[in-house]
This record gives structure tokens, C-alpha cells and sequence, in this order.
């Protein structure tokens, strides 16, 4: 089974992708399906961003509430005010959300079942992401966010247990103006394949 699976990325790739390679593409697909499902819980933020190379943007606030095991995901100061001062970026910041790690056994299946070029796809949008360093993980006291956002989360997640942990914010920013209606998967998808088709082509 792994050897189909690596034999169908090779078809993709190329030749020279080896099995570490493989694994790696896959389990940035998987990153890239676990945070388009946890569009359906995000707010729009309502400040300005951009990209990394300027590009206007929104950010899109997916809230978590903080609980030991979530936290056991990365190493978090004791210190309250120290811990707010402090975030994640990347993968590591889906990671320390909650997104699963797959062993090479099982992210190597997961392939072979999906077929190369969906994963493929979904591995270049997540790395898209990865390159204008468009995700972060904070954590937050409930009574430090700011007004509208405190307003707008304050209908989504428990108040004992966001007052008694804390929350973690997942801040994924996106190349589109503000959506009509509320962030979804599909709608990330559409805005990065409209985007990176307008991207110039790297030089060599």
C-alpha cells in the first residue's frame, strides 16, 4: 500500500520524491482538511490585514477553548500575562489547535484512499498558507479581546469554560475581501485557487 502511494505522488512529483517526501505532502493535505472544517466556527475579524507580500486581506478568528489537554499541545508559560505574549505560527499552530498528526502508515493509506492529485491540491494551498505565514495561534483571557470580538465569540463558546481556561485563537488569514456571508471551506478554497492563479511565476 505504501508503495502505491508513493508511486502515484512520484507520477505527480516527479521521480526523486521518496517516501519522508510523501508523508510530508500528505500530511500537509491533512493540515489543510482539518482547518477548512473549522471555517464553519470562525468570525471575521473586522480589522485590516494583508499577506505577507501586502496583498489585502481578511482574517478569520477560529476560537478554542484552552482546556489542559488542548494546552498540552505546545509549551505554554504558567505566567498569564507571559502566555498571552506568546504564540505559534504555521503547522505548529494547527498542531497545537487540536489538528491530528498521522503516523506514515496511516497518512501513507490516507493517500492511496484519496488519490495523489486531491492531496497534492490540498498540500499546495496549505503551503501557500505556510509561505505568506498566514496562520497563528495566541491565547487570550476573555477579558482581554477586544470589544467586538469578545462580543461576536461570547455566542459561540461556554462562558465558565472560556473564564476558567482562557482561549485559544487560530487566526488564518485569507487573500479575499470581507464574505457576504459566514467563512466555510469552499470559500477558502475558491479565494487561494483564484489567488495563486494571478501569483506570477516564480523566476527559474
Amino acid at each position: 500500500m505504501i508503495l502505491r502511494t508513493l508511486s502515484l505522488l512520484r507520477s505527480l512529483q516527479g521521480a526523486h520524491q521518496t517516501a519522508s517526501d510523501a508523508q510530508a505532502r500528505i500530511q500537509q493535505a491533512c493540515d489543510y482538511r482539518w482547518l477548512r472544517r473549522q471555517l464553519g466556527h470562525g468570525i471575521i475579524d473586522t480589522r485590516q490585514t494583508s499577506m505577507a507580500d501586502g496583498t489585502p486581506a481578511v482574517s478569520v478568528v477560529v476560537p478554542f477553548v484552552a482546556t489542559p489537554a488542548r494546552r498540552r499541545g505546545g509549551r505554554w508559560p504558567q505566567d498569564l500575562d507571559e502566555r498571552e505574549r506568546c504564540f505559534v505560527e504555521g503547522a505548529h499552530a494547527c498542531r497545537a489547535a487540536g489538528a491530528p498528526a498521522y503516523r506514515k502508515l496511516e497518512s501513507l493509506s490516507q493517500g492511496l484512499a484519496e488519490g495523489g492529485w486531491a492531496v497534492l491540491k490540498d498540500a499546495t494551498r496549505f503551503q501557500y498558507l505556510l509561505d505568506q505565514q498566514a496562520l497563528r495561534l495566541t491565547w487570550r483571557r476573555p477579558g482581554s479581546l477586544a470589544a467586538d470580538l469578545a462580543r461576536q465569540l461570547g455566542r459561540r463558546l461556554p462562558d465558565a469554560d472560556a473564564e476558567r481556561y482562557g482561549l485559544f485563537l487560530l487566526t488564518l488569514k485569507v487573500p479575499a475581501s470581507r464574505p457576504q456571508s459566514a467563512p466555510s471551506g469552499a470559500w477558502l478554497d475558491s479565494c487561494l485557487d483564484r489567488y495563486r492563479r494571478i501569483l506570477p511565476t516564480p523566476a527559474g
